[in-house]
């Protein structure tokens, strides 16, 4: 046989064996599996029947079931549900920890004021006017108990546990 019929006939068997394939596939669970210990106490083990008597016959199990297009999609898109979830859990987590910290800020800046406003009987105060000019004036005790309520309501409102 001259050399283009051996690549006809290399192309012929090629096509003949990847056509069946499937079929060889699912058959590969069906073969069985030779054990055997030769006189040389070396462990064989072969599809083909050995010559000795002496062998055990093993057989496969297979474990593996592929998952349709439609399933793996499933599987796909349920795993990016999951990592959304666990993204928001983690801002949730982020966003109470910093309002906790606003929080407790909060809360103490409230009892600082109260402290502060109660123990000095003239407060100071310093406004800045529309013109950008700073002025300092006394509050009066109408705004120094005015500012004492609304320390009390930030206390009421921030330094809950």
């Amino acid at each position: 046989m001259n050399i283009r019929g051996l690549g006809f006939a290399n192309a012929c068997l090629t096509v003949v064996i990847f056509s069946s394939w499937p079929s060889i596939n699912l058959a590969a669970k069906d073969i069985a599996i030779y054990r055997w210990v030769d006189s040389d106490d070396v462990v064989h083990f072969s599809q083909n029947l050995p010559k000795t008597n002496n062998y055990s016959q093993l057989s496969t199990v297979s474990s593996f079931k592929a998952l349709s297009k439609e399933q793996r999609q499933e599987m796909a898109s349920q795993k990016d549900l999951e990592q959304h979830a666990d993204d928001l859990q983690q801002q949730k987590t982020a966003e109470n920890a910093q309002n906790k910290a606003i929080f407790e800020k909060n809360c103490k800046a409230a009892q600082l004021n109260i402290a502060m406003l109660n123990s000095h009987d003239d407060v100071l105060i310093i406004e800045e006017g529309s013109n950008g000019v700073k002025t300092e004036r006394v509050l009066s005790d109408k705004e120094k108990t005015e500012k004492i309520a609304l320390s009390k309501k930030h206390i009421d409102l921030y330094c809950k546990q």
